[in-house]
This record gives structure tokens, C-alpha cells and sequence, in this order.
């Protein structure tokens, strides 16, 4: 990483970390935007995905550990969510004290969706899909890496 100042307002980066954390931020203001006005902020809507991608449902505790987060944190996220109509809570069949995240079958996740699809057509224009899928892939991996050295 090679880091230069050639005037205290102007700081030249070329190191792929820092370019990839501008990204990151630049898309989640970019998130932000668009959701609230479905009444929904980015951690919500990270929530949603994570619950999605477990059809059978995730319990609270599990929930916040793929996302990162304390377990009252998601507590709030998921009352506020169910609130809107989006997920449920439902007892879990192996344990009759715990209860199970799920999406609720009712909820339109549609304009989310059509929101995630518009920001890829915007991003990767300019690439065809084998460039596209080059680039998932590759930052999958680096995600996968990020995600080992961080346990």
C-alpha cells in the first residue's frame, strides 16, 4: 500500500483496501436512500437477506451472529420488522421455548429486490456477464478470506 500526500487536499490512494471501503460506504448512503422510503434502513434490510437465505427460519441468536451484532440489536431489528409486516416469529419445533425469525409469506420484498437488480445494471454496464461473474466471484473470495481471518 503506498499512501501520498501531494497537497493536504489531495490524498492519493491506490491501495484496493481503501478503494473497496469507499465502495462499500458510497453503496450502503446509496441503500440508505433508496429504502427509506419503503421504511426500511440498510441493517434491516441485511436482516431480511440473511432470513431469506434460511427458509426454515434462524433464531434470534443466530441471526446476530451472522450479522455481526449483539442479540438485543437484533431484537429491536426484528420487532421493528415485524411491526412492518415483513418477517414473523414462529416457535421453533426443537425447542419450545425458542422462536424462529422467518419472512413472512405476505410480505412484498418486490421493490427491494427491483432496487438490488437496478444497482446492478448501474454498476456493471459496462460488463458483460462473464465480467460480472468474474467480479462476484472474486469478491466472494475476498469476502470468504476477510471473513476466516476475522474468527
Amino acid at each position: 500500500c503506498q499512501l501520498s500526500l501531494d497537497s493536504p487536499m489531495n490524498v492519493t490512494i491506490p491501495s484496493p483496501t481503501l478503494t473497496l471501503w469507499a465502495l462499500s460506504l458510497a453503496l450502503e448512503a446509496r441503500l440508505a436512500a433508496a429504502l427509506a422510503p419503503m421504511g426500511l434502513s440498510v441493517a434491516g434490510f441485511r436482516l431480511i437477506g440473511e432470513v431469506s437465505a434460511a427458509p426454515d427460519g434462524l433464531r434470534q441468536s443466530e441471526l446476530a451472529a451472522r450479522l455481526g451484532v449483539r442479540p438485543p440489536t437484533v431484537s429491536v431489528a426484528v420487532k421493528r420488522l415485524e411491526e412492518l409486516g415483513l418477517i414473523t416469529r414462529v416457535p421453533d419445533p426443537k425447542d419450545p421455548r425458542a422462536r424462529l425469525v422467518r419472512v413472512n409469506q405476505e410480505a412484498n420484498l418486490g421493490p427491494g429486490l427491483d432496487l438490488i437488480d437496478a444497482m446492478d445494471r448501474e454498476l456493471f454496464a459496462g460488463l458483460d456477464a462473464q465480467g460480472v461473474q468474474a467480479l462476484n466471484q472474486s469478491l466472494a473470495h475476498l469476502q470468504a478470506r476477510l471473513s476466516r481471518s476475522s474468527t
